[in-house]
């Protein structure tokens, strides 16, 4: 494909997921009895396709799946054949898409194992939907816009506000939020991209702004795009009208960890809902709301000069177990470190707009792991080995009381899955996993991957950090601060936060965040520095990207055919995944 010297070439693709939408059970509010009778929207995979000048390319696609897995992106890329960099994967994080597509233990229990039907149909749609878009490119311009959602806009609100106080950001920031101004303490701002071609016409949109994709909650029984989805097919929808057919919109996510859509409570219900009662009119109120910022924005940006068609991107795999922190990001302490991932008691509760497990099972639960810990560390000391006591801080995870050690694939503490307690009819997820117990298969890789993703793109003078996890409103803007001194004098202007990208590993919280344990803090599954690492982990790969200097290759394990068998819950051939 021949380039014009001074413009981009842009495709774009729309095309729905031809999912299941009975029978398999939805993924993000960890219940196995979220089954979809029906479905109440289609669910989408939108592409954006770019290429430069130089014959650089990059493919950035949005699944309104809930988040994006390592099996998903390794099969993309096989059956595209793009570079590993070339490819910006995310998900617009909705709870009520069909789950089953992911090779982890944790994020496979509550869907009942891999689902190869699913698998197909998030891989084929999007597949397709890169390949179209690449081959039916045309010459435009990328123009960068932002506005402000004002402060009486309902839209978004920080469910976790008594961890967002321990942040020394809040000092200052806080003297505006009240007690009950969570809609104050997030980040209001909406970016936008805008693809043309060059007569004007508009191609695209793509779009961050943290929320999560919760308006619908665990009692809609349909498959459902959520806030994000309606607000994409509202955009579209009216660009159509406007003469514009094949117009595509995405709403992608930023650190929307600690933020929610919902903000009212109602009598009778008990999870914090929206606006209105009924979740169908929340999620179309919100959908509104960021739709019509985002056309606002969109508008404006027709105005602002284009950014120049410069495309580079780098993306890098990094060990989160074992990653020692720089002292800069920890106001100088030297020694720290991460540690294998721990899933802790807090994710069992829930937050206000998802319940968790029933309350006795929690604390039976948290009984035995302070029991099992009590009873390893005597062991332990009495072998000559020295262990901390469960009302101790571990250097790593802190007072974390732990129900999943992910990375050494414990439950529980008890120190094997073969030797769980508690019965199968406690709860089915128990059940499940009495059940894979049984298959050495299953404990040959943690439960939740800890070889992570990280991408940092650069288009013109924006630069995209791509991370595979839920940053929390702080963590967020702890990361686009880091990356915008670094990349200061390289010519970049601003750093947008792609959340949900190219792979999973749950949340992220600053270290002030964390010591609080809410769900967010014990969610996070690599400890107390969980953020220094991942700022250590961008230092050093924007220090090589800047340099000239090869990307590290490291890459996560891949898994045997006898764990995908044993995960697999339908009668039908693995995938093919190769790293």
């Amino acid at each position: 494909m021949n380039t014009d010297a001074n413009e981009f070439q842009i495709g774009v693709d729309r095309r729905e997921m031809a999912v299941p939408v009975t029978g398999v059970t939805m993924l993000g509010y960890g219940d196995n009895k979220h089954i979809p009778r029906g479905a109440t929207t289609p669910l989408y995979s939108r592409t954006i396709a770019i290429l430069s000048p130089e014959g650089k390319r990059l493919v950035m696609a949005c699944l309104e799946v809930c988040f994006i897995t390592e099996p998903l992106r390794v099969e993309v890329l096989r059956r595209t054949g793009l570079a590993r960099e070339e490819l910006v994967l995310s998900a617009n994080h909705t709870h009520c898409a069909p789950g089953g597509f992911a090779a982890d233990v944790v994020y496979a229990l509550s869907v009942d194992g891999f689902v190869p039907s699913v698998f197909e149909a998030y891989v084929s749609a999007t597949v397709a939907g890169i390949e179209a878009a690449l081959a039916n490119v045309r010459s435009g311009r990328i123009r960068f816009a932002s506005g402000i959602f004002p402060d009486d806009a309902p839209v978004a609100f920080n469910r976790s506000l008594r961890a967002w106080r321990k942040n020394p950001e809040a000092r200052e920031w806080g003297k505006k939020v009240g007690t009950f101004d969570t809609d104050l303490a997030i980040d209001r701002e909406m970016t936008l991209l805008r693809f043309e071609d060059l007569a004007g016409k508009p191609l695209a949109a793509w779009n961050w702004f943290p929320v999560h994709a919760t308006s619908m909650h665990r009692d809609h029984y349909f498959v459902h795009s959520d806030n994000k989805g309606l607000a994409a097919t509202g955009m579209e929808t009216q660009l159509e009208r406007e003469g514009h057919p094949g117009f595509v919109a995405v709403f992608a996510q930023g650190a929307a960890g600690d933020v929610s859509p919902n903000f009212r409570r109602h009598v009778g219900l008990r999870e914090m809902r929206g606006a209105f009662r009924d979740d169908e009119r929340s999620c179309a109120f919100n959908a509104d709301i960021q739709m019509r910022k985002a056309l606002e924005i969109f508008d404006a940006a027709e105005k602002t000069p284009p950014l120049s068609p410069r495309l580079e991107a780098v993306l890098e795999y990094h060990d989160f177990s074992t990653i020692a922190v720089d002292p800069r990001f920890v106001n100088g302490q030297q020694g720290l470190h991460t540690g294998p991932a721990e899933v802790g008691v807090p994710q069992l509760y829930g937050t206000a707009e998802g319940r968790g497990a029933p309350l006795i099972m929690i604390r039976g639960i948290a009984l035995v792991v302070w029991v099992c810990r009590i009873y390893n560390a005597i062991v332990d000391r009495l072998g000559g080995r020295v262990t901390r006591w469960p009302w101790t801080d571990d250097p790593v995870q802190g007072k974390k009381v732990t129900v999943v050690g992910a990375g050494v694939r414990e439950i529980f503490e008890t120190g094997r899955m073969t030797r769980l307690v508690f019965p199968s009819w406690i709860h089915p997820v128990v059940g499940t996993l009495k059940r894979w117990a049984k298959n050495p298969a299953l404990r040959e890789r943690p439960f939740t991957p800890q070889v992570l993703p990280i991408q940092l793109v650069r288009i013109g003078g924006l630069a995209l950090a791509c991370v595979p996890a839920e940053f929390t409103t702080v963590s967020g803007m702890r990361l686009r601060k880091t990356l915008e001194q670094l990349l200061a004098t390289s010519g970049t202007e601003r750093v947008v936060i792609q959340g949900y990208a190219n792979g999973f590993a749950s949340y992220v919280v600053t270290p002030e965040e964390y010591v609080c344990q809410k769900y967010e803090g014990g969610c996070t599954l690599f400890g107390r520095w969980t953020l220094p690492a991942y700022l250590t982990a961008f230092h050093s790969m924007v220090g090589r990207f800047l340099a000239g200097e090869k990307a590290t290759m490291l890459s996560p394990p891949e898994p045997s055919p006898e764990f995908w068998r044993a995960i697999t819950s339908e009668e039908s051939p693995s995938p093919v995944v190769k790293t």
